[in-house]
Parts: structure tokens; C-alpha cells; sequence
């Protein structure tokens, strides 16, 4: 298996003791925000290996880390903190985990517990004790199950991919850039039109992949926190300004109604810069959140920190790189590496 110039790099810096001694220098006070999405083995699945941010195991090694170094903080401590009602005496970090995957009750709440720290689980409600399947999961089983060698998408300007050449996976990464950058309010037509170009028909759900309400319930009596992932996962920004205020005002009321919990956190779809707009902030306001969530990168600085728009870094699950990612922007104040 072929190891990173990243991975390798911070390798050598913990076998030197670099990772060592910048966890001994003072932090800044930053809101250092973690984004999680599956947890287990990646090499497993027959759908998305790349949603899978770290194993149970590496996620053990990733909180351990974090109590040592930092203050892992709860939802309601990071919500004072963009809200300039507390300052952090340095860095300060929250777990944050995407989509509701039944994995995160089964492996990541059971780490979570033992080591008696808060994780924030954002939910799509759409998906919630259903037996669905994400679009992006099906662009990834159709992609790994065909049998043609290659596949050719029937949309300007026609790209085509050799799976012998790329294999499964980057030509999955390349397929679902395509999906995302496609201006279309539904996936149906992209899935459809994926079907026919891979030559089988997606699958079934006999497989159920996200969580049920009662094990959200479950997550809540545990210590954990909730919040929205919208109601259907749609990339809010393709949606008309009354459909996102729509899909953000259920996916909270239906929270609120089935957990009996305030929901006061909403992570966007996707999260890059183009998936949410100055509208989707709106409707945010509008359904009354008091945060949302981004995901492109970067930390938070405290006393410039944007409520509608929280950063938060992709987790690289070696052990050696994700402490000193860690140490790094805990005591620089940047993210860098």
C-alpha cells in the first residue's frame, strides 16, 4: 500500500519528536472544528469508499489526542464561542460527524462515550430509519459493479472514463465532481442516465446505511448532540430561496418533534463554497439555527467568526498526519498542512 509525501512527512516528524514539541507550545484561541463522516473500513463497503473518514480505531487515536492537547468542547460551549460570549482559553475543538450513517451510532458513539467527550451528529431527516440510498453512494456501486470497461456519460461534452486506467475509485471521485457541478435540483436524471452508461440498474435498499430514530435517541440520552443535515440533502444552492427555507424549517421541526431536543446547528449539504448561497444563510436565519457549517477548510479564529459559515477541516485518518495537522494549526493558528 502506498503511503503519502504527507503521511510520510508526518511520520518522520513524530519518530524525531517534532509532533512532541509543538504539543508542548502554547495554543492560540481558535475554534478548531473536525469533520467525520462513515466510520469503519473502507475497503469493505460496496458503496462510497471515500466517505469513510478514519476507522473506530483511528478515531480511538484522534480523541486521545485531542484530550491531551486541546479542550474538546460541546456543541453548546462552540456555539458561546462563535456567539463572542466565551474565549477559549487556547484552542478549543469540536467533533463534527455528516449524513447520519449507521456506522457513527455502531463505532463512532461507542468511542465517543468511552472517552466521555461530545460529538455533533448533523442528520438528513429525508434519510432517517429509511432504508435509501445517497446519490453518491449510487454513483459509486454503479461505477465499482459494472462490467464495461469503459463508461461514457451522456451530457456535454461527453466524458469518458477507462476503469482499467483510472479504477474504481478516481473514476467514482471524477463522476461525482461532474454530479456536483451539474446544475440540477434532483439526482434522479444524473442516476438514470449513470445506469444506462454502466449497463446495470442501481441497488435495491437491503441494505440499510443510515441510522433510525431511535438510535438518534439513543446518540441524545448519550451525551451527543444533533443537528440538521437538511431534509433531503439537496445542494441547497441549486434550490429556489422558499425550497430551502422549506427543507430547512421541516428538517428542524422533524429533529425537534421525534428528539424532544432544541436543534440549534445545521451543517450544509457538500459544504464547498458553491453548494450554500447569501440565501441559504437567509432561510438559515429564517428557520431559526443559530450556526451552520461549512466545509472547504480552514479554522476559526475567536472574535471573527462568521455564524453562518463555521469551518471545518477533512479528517486524513493516519494517526501520525492528523496530529500534526493538529499540533500545527492549535499553535500557529493556520491550517496549512
Amino acid at each position: 500500500m502506498s503511503i503519502s509525501k504527507r503521511d510520510a512527512f508526518a511520520a518522520c516528524c513524530r519518530y524525531l519528536g517534532v509532533t512532541r514539541l509543538l504539543s508542548a507550545l502554547p495554543t492560540k484561541p481558535i475554534l478548531l472544528v473536525l469533520n467525520y463522516h462513515r466510520i469503519g473500513n473502507r475497503e469493505e463497503t460496496p458503496f462510497d469508499s471515500e466517505v469513510f473518514s478514519a476507522t473506530a480505531e483511528e478515531l480511538d487515536e484522534h480523541v486521545r489526542f485531542l484530550k491531551r492537547r486541546l479542550h474538546v468542547a460541546t456543541l453548546d460551549e462552540a456555539i458561546e464561542i462563535v456567539e463572542k460570549r466565551k474565549r477559549p482559553r487556547g484552542a478549543a475543538a469540536l467533533l463534527t460527524f455528516d449524513d447520519g450513517y449507521l456506522d457513527n451510532y455502531e463505532a463512532a458513539f461507542p468511542v465517543l462515550a468511552a472517552h466521555g467527550v461530545q460529538g455533533v451528529f448533523f442528520l438528513p431527516t429525508a434519510f432517517v430509519g429509511t432504508d435509501r440510498l445517497s446519490w453518491w453512494d449510487m454513483i459509486a456501486y454503479l461505477v465499482k459493479h459494472t462490467r464495461r470497461r469503459t463508461i461514457r456519460l451522456g451530457i456535454p461534452p461527453f466524458p469518458e472514463f477507462d476503469l482499467a486506467a483510472l479504477g474504481a475509485a478516481q473514476a467514482t471521485s471524477r463522476i461525482t465532481a461532474i454530479y456536483k457541478a451539474e446544475a440540477r435540483e434532483s439526482s434522479e436524471p444524473f442516476i438514470g442516465m449513470l445506469e444506462e452508461a454502466c449497463g446495470l440498474p442501481r441497488p435495491g435498499g437491503s441494505v440499510r446505511c443510515f441510522l433510525n430514530w431511535e438510535e438518534a435517541a439513543a446518540l441524545v440520552r448519550g451525551g451527543m448532540a444533533i443537528g440538521s443535515h437538511s431534509h433531503n440533502h439537496s445542494i441547497l444552492s441549486r434550490l429556489s430561496d422558499e425550497e430551502q427555507l422549506a427543507d430547512l424549517a421541516t428538517s428542524k421541526r422533524i429533529l425537534e418533534e421525534r428528539l424532544g431536543v432544541p436543534v440549534h446547528a445545521l451543517s450544509y449539504p457538500v459544504g464547498s463554497r458553491n453548494c450554500f448561497s447569501s440565501a441559504t444563510r437567509e432561510a438559515a436565519i429564517q428557520a431559526q439555527y443559530r450556526v451552520a457549517f461549512s466545509f472547504y477548510g480552514g479554522l476559526n479564529r475567536f472574535g471573527a467568526i462568521d455564524p453562518y459559515d463555521i469551518r471545518r477541516l477533512h479528517v486524513f485518518p493516519a494517526v501520525a498526519r492528523f496530529r500534526l495537522r493538529v499540533a500545527l494549526a492549535a499553535v500557529g493558528g493556520n491550517d496549512w498542512f
